[in-house]
């Protein structure tokens, strides 16, 4: 008797096993389901996500069919190229997909064929199909439609007769070890294997594959794409790493794998590996917004998945919430954040669909600042947020500084005037050369602007993105910074101002570079000291781009000049030239105008987004006015230079000083439009050693950095 217990005992264990190993739970169970419909029935913003959703579905397959051209919802015959080829050589700007086989420039018109402009929409037919698996699949659960399923079950099928037949190629369409089958890299491979993995989880039990189906998924598509994945960037790749392990983990839960959990987890370069080593005071690593969200969608995703089966990760790795506590550090005022290193300027409210997933996890109120400036309108928060968001009273953004992620954000308390200083670690393969580069921000525009990024197939992407000049910091000898990490030397808040002092580290073996900022309600203080370490005199370019038309103010005598050197110099055009031993004073005017374009990240989308972007309406106008105190053998220079974040070309200057130890003294001045003619800006002198007086219409503000910031205002 007792035997026969133990027999059925097993037997329930091994049932148990199967069952556990097939039952529908990597993102969402049947009760998870269930829930969800109710909450359509509740909420409006809950159905007409639901609706969309549905639609999505509906639409397939003759929506893949007719932005494609294709006469069936095949997948394509090869895989695809990497994104980033995907643009007009001339402008920069995204070439235009023409069904069935056209790619446009769409300044010259130019059609652009054969590799890698055809193979790159093979991505995107990967990318469509993805989607549509997965929007089938959800279909099918909410409404138990079996065509659904049958739609999604075709795609997986598709996708196990050809993928064995994919050939390994990286973005160079070399057999790499970083190459994909269906895409160019791991990466973009990663984020379609989860999406694959998903739509198996949710239909393997609607009866709709046969088992030698199910094995033919498994092993043609999930098992060797995890395999994949997970031999290349055997190496700290930060954002790529982080997908990989998701699409693993996908795999892995899935399929009832521990091998590829515990790797996935806990491996040499795993899921906590990242949270340990590559989040510093809450930021990403890689020093770019872009792809510290991007980030955090795979590391959010695995963190689902580990939840499902009882593993709280955000509770054991609490640099995961950390990452969403940090942008609220830098953010501007308008919502936007740096554009650092290898990144556009994205919206954070237009990243609360992510929140909405953080916050039904962790209930932390500090993430609803950044839910409640969207509508409830996206899948995540259909899916995965919580049913209700409490009130919560939005906290007023302070100055703040970070020693070890290497920012320093100087606001204004009266006024939305913010700086935000860089000098951090370098950011790996997606740093720039910009020890010391700031943004500024005045009267709704982000004036002293970072340069952004192009497609990194173009060549400007390598010439000018990273390169020093580009960026508002001061370069020596015309040649870039190297990689290097800053230091934090003072930060201070008083009232009514903030001051930091920040190195730039070993950015130049032959010199050193140190910058002072102070902030007031109505202008910012520059202060920065070149000193040569070898005791040779050096050429300190310091260089600031400013948006919108750039004047001369002074008398400098200008003449046409033209910069033959590399490093990011060729790209500086219409440049003049002068010489002055006065003081430099330069106006710069600036409009925003409402615009829904996004360069959020230099990555391709990672999942379904279709959260609201924050984006005002009104039109905004900014005059900044620089005063840089005179020097002798000053050369001024002034031009455009290229910038992706503002679509046009940027003002800048250059004041170039020689010596073994240079000193700039700068003031920017904002207002919201042209100042009365009766009126005169902020003015800058210089009243001894390390003291400087900035006259106002208020009065004189003395600010001395000698043994520390000092700071004085004297009322008229």
């Amino acid at each position: 008797m007792h035997r026969i217990c133990k027999l059925i005992a097993l037997a329930y264990l091994l049932s148990c096993g199967i069952l556990c190993a097939h039952s529908q739970s990597l993102f969402l169970s049947p009760t998870d389901i269930a829930a969800r419909k109710q909450l359509a029935q509740k909420q409006p913003w809950a159905r007409a996500s639901l609706d969309l959703l549905v639609k999505e579905a509906d639409d397939f397959p003759a929506s893949y069919m007719k932005r494609f051209g294709t006469p069936d919802a095949a997948p394509p015959p090869e895989g695809g190229a990497w994104l980033h080829w995907y643009a007009c050589p001339e402008s920069g700007k995204p070439l235009q997909f023409h069904p069935p086989d056209q790619n446009i420039c769409p300044d010259t018109g130019k059609n652009f064929t054969g590799y890698p402009y055809d193979h790159v929409v093979y991505e995107l037919r990967n990318d469509a199909l993805g989607e549509a698996a997965v929007a089938s699949a959800l279909a099918y659960q909410f409404t138990k439609k079996l065509f659904y399923a049958k739609n999604a079950a075709a795609i997986l099928n598709d996708y196990a007769r050809v993928y064995p037949t994919y050939k390994l190629h990286d973005i160079n369409n070399r057999p790499g070890p970083n190459g994909g089958l269906a895409y160019a890299q791991t990466l973009d491979e990663s984020i379609w294997l989860i999406k694959i993995a998903w739509t198996y989880d949710l239909i393997r039990d609607a009866n709709v594959l046969t088992a030698p189906e199910k094995q033919s998924i498994e092993h043609n598509v999930l098992r060797p794409a995890a395999a994949l994945v997970l031999k290349a960037h055997k190496e700290p790749t930060m954002n790529i790493q982080s997908w990989i392990n998701a699409g693993a983990a996908a795999v892995g839960y899935t399929l009832n794998d521990q091998p590829l959990i515990t790797e996935a987890i806990d491996g040499p370069i795993g899921f906590r590996y990242q949270m340990q080593h590559f989040v510093h005071e809450g930021f990403w690593a890689e020093g770019a917004w872009g792809y510290q969200f991007y980030a955090m969608r795979a590391l959010t995703m695995t963190a689902q998945m580990a939840a499902r089966k009882g593993v709280n990760l955000w509770k054991q790795e609490p640099n995961l919430l950390a990452l969403f506590h940090s942008p609220l550090g830098v953010l501007l005022p308008d919502g936007s954040l740096p554009a650092f290193n290898d990144s556009g300027s994205p919206n954070l409210y237009g990243q609360s669909f992510l929140y909405e997933v953080a916050y039904a996890a962790t209930h932390d109120p500090i993430l609803l600042n950044v839910i409640e400036h969207g509508a409830r309108g996206d899948r995540e928060a259909f899916l995965f947020g919580a049913p209700q968001l409490p009130k919560t009273a939005t906290p007023l953004l302070s100055s703040a500084v970070f020693p070890e992620a290497g920012y320093a954000t100087l606001r204004s308390p009266s006024s939305d005037l913010t700086a935000i200083m860089k000098f951090g670690p370098h950011g790996g393969a997606h740093g720039h050369y910009d020890k010391l580069n700031f943004v500024l921000f005045s009267h709704g525009i982000t004036l002293a602007a970072d340069p952004g990024t192009h497609p990194y197939g173009l060549p400007i992407h390598k010439e000018w993105d990273s390169m020093t000049i580009a960026h508002n910091t001061i370069s020596v000898d015309g040649q870039r910074q190297a990689q290097a990490t800053g230091k934090l030397l003072g930060w201070h808040v008083g009232d009514g101002w903030t001051a930091v002092r920040a190195d730039a580290g070993s950015a130049y073996a032959n010199a050193s570079l140190q910058r002072t900022m102070l902030l007031t309600p109505g202008y910012v203080l520059i202060l920065d000291r070149c000193e040569s370490n070898d005791g040779q005199p050096h050429t300190f370019d310091w260089a600031y781009h400013n948006v919108g038309t750039e004047t001369m103010v002074g008398t400098v005598n200008m003449k046409p000049y033209t910069f033959t050197t590399s490093n990011g110099y060729q790209h500086l055009l219409h440049v003049l030239r002068g010489g002055t031993a006065t003081d430099v004073k330069l106006r710069f005017e600036a409009e925003r105008k409402p615009s829904m374009s996004s360069l959020d990240s230099n990555s391709p989308p990672a999942t379904y987004d279709s959260a609201p972007r924050h984006v005002s309406m009104e039109i905004a106008h900014a005059q900044l006015e620089l005063q840089m105190l005179g020097a002798p053998e000053t050369e001024v220079f002034t031009g455009d230079a290229p910038s992706r974040e503002s679509q046009t070309a940027i003002p800048f200057v250059i004041v170039r000083r020689t010596g073994t130890s240079i000193t700039f003294a700068t003031l920017l001045a904002t207002s919201k439009s042209r100042l009365p003619t009766a009126s005169r800006p902020p003015h800058l002198t210089k009243a001894e050693d390390d003291t400087f007086q900035v006259e106002t219409t208020e009065g004189v503000d003395v600010f001395s950095t000698r043994n520390g910031f000092k700071f004085q205002h004297k009322g008229k």
